[in-house]
């Protein structure tokens, strides 16, 4: 004890000179003089996640279950949300959503295609996206891929929308192949890639993304990456690496497959007639392909994962995987249909993992309008009063809100606007014809007997009512 006492008290000569290092006030004694209490030094706030984005095109939920390698990448290191569901189920909607956190009555981006909709209904918009938000709030930002539709329909070929950093961006507009011989935007520099194997586009944009997280090595900047392949989009050409896979595959005979009684369906169902042997024959090799296509984005996926790895930004990065709407695969006679509220092309896959993400499912409903808010909470950015959705993050840290949404909007466009209204157990639907159908969803999954003939009247006005109230929403009267 003598030996420690030693230690602790220090001689005269060491007094002097710990005050003189400290720059303190000392006593003939040796002790220091009282001193005013130091001011705290605020607490930093935590690194802020890198963000990246996978976006597929026309990729439904039940495909997702028969690619072998998205379960190791994503869904057993994270969240499954099986309630997903895209606001408008349409290409150039769907992405207009992502961008602007808004419902297609706000944006009022309601088609893909030029000269009316697509690109250029979007970009009024394009000031206030998830781009330009997160660029304001410290990211380095890029896109690799698909834009929107008919992008960049009258701009400039070079043209860039604001917030994005690097860009490397397909011609959607004048683009005459998906998968080979397209056009991109690459930072300002237009070029053509032909037909050669090395041209296939996911390998291409895989090799893009990869380049963009290297390059970004070092740089104390946060990552937003938006990776849109077009995987599996018709045509679904896959690489010929891929051409031996899924030989024995079809299309799973639900139900609802080539359904035999559409007479409760409206009038656009009841038009398509039953599918003969070919037209099954067709559906089933189309899906073959469109698997096929996804292997390339698996291995797109993986490749990304590695080069955060490789630059140490993966245990700070979190990785979202989706598409911007499914589809009609033979369900209820349509093959290849989008654009509809039947739960095929309304419900997608989609998977998050991330640092503190726990493993498991998530059964409350998240629709497309959330993924802008998700983005900023994430991303420690305030949230615009124009976003029409809410913040499913507490979700990703395993700490679920202690109230959230039971219902889901879906907006459709044709020769008028349709209208769906989700609910655990229902589904209704308002068609632009006024045909109107109505699902139980715990009874009849598939959607195979509509109820709207025999449902108390009272039971259709509330879900109409519902449903209204959501087409009349904007910004905060639409997260509840």
């Amino acid at each position: 004890m003598a030996a420690a006492r030693a230690f602790l008290v220090p001689s005269l000569a060491t007094a002097a000179a710990l005050c003189a290092v400290w720059s303190v006030s000392c006593s003939s004694g040796g002790a220091p003089a009282p001193q005013s209490a130091a001011t705290p030094v605020p607490t930093p706030p935590p690194p802020k996640p890198n963000l990246v984005f996978i976006l597929t095109d026309d990729l439904d939920f039940v495909a997702t279950q028969s690619l072998p390698r998205l379960p190791d990448l994503l869904a057993n290191r994270g969240l499954s949300f099986t309630r997903a569901y895209m606001a408008q189920p349409l290409c150039g909607p769907s992405r207009a959503t992502i961008l602007t956190g808004q419902y297609t009555h706000n944006h009022g981006v309601i088609g893909n295609e030029p000269p009316t909709q697509g690109f250029v209904a979007l970009r009024p918009h394009e000031s206030q996206t998830i781009a330009t938000w997160l660029k304001a709030a410290g990211y380095h930002t890029s896109l690799v891929g698909k834009y929107i539709n008919g992008y960049a329909y009258g701009a400039d070929a070079g043209y860039i929308p604001p917030g994005w950093d690097d860009w490397y961006g397909h011609l959607t507009n004048i683009e005459d192949g998906r998968y080979f011989n397209y056009w991109v935007n690459d930072n300002g520099d237009v070029s053509r890639h032909g037909a050669a194997s090395e041209d296939y586009s996911v390998d291409v944009e895989a090799k893009r993304a990869v380049a963009f997280i290297h390059a970004s090595a070092g740089r104390p900047e946060p990552i937003f990456l938006y990776l849109a392949p077009q995987a599996p989009h018709d045509p679904a050409s896959y690489h010929h690496r891929f051409e031996y896979e899924f030989r024995d595959t079809a299309v799973p005979r639900t139900p609802s497959f080539n359904e035999s009684d559409v007479s409760d369906k409206p009038s656009w169902i009841r038009q398509i007639a039953p599918m003969v042997q070919a037209d099954i024959d067709a559906v089933d090799l189309f899906w073959v392909w469109r698997l096929r296509c996804m292997r390339a984005v698996e291995e797109e996926i993986d490749a990304v994962i590695q080069a955060l790895a490789e630059t140490g930004r993966l245990d700070n990065t979190y990785i979202f995987f989706t598409s911007d709407n499914g589809l009609l695969m033979g369900q209820h006679r349509a093959a290849g249909r989008k654009g509809n509220a039947y739960e095929e092309c309304a419900r997608v896959p989609f998977y998050v993992r991330g640092p503190g993400v726990p493993v498991g499912t998530v059964d409350q409903p998240i629709v497309s309008v959330d993924l802008a808010a998700t983005f900023l909470e994430l991303a420690q950015a305030s949230l615009p009063d124009s976003v029409d959705g809410r913040s499913f993050a507490p979700f990703l840290r395993g700490k679920p809100p202690s109230s959230w949404r039971t219902d889901v909007l879906i907006e459709n466009w044709g020769l008028g606007p349709t209208y769906a209204l989700r609910t655990p157990d229902f589904e209704y639907i308002h068609n632009d014809t006024e045909e109107l159908e109505l699902y139980d969803m715990r009874n009849d999954p598939y959607q195979i007997q509509s109820l709207h003939r025999t449902a108390d009247p009272s039971v259709l006005a509330g879900y109409e009512q519902r449903m209204r109230t959501l087409l009349g929403c904007r910004g905060p009267s639409c997260r509840s």
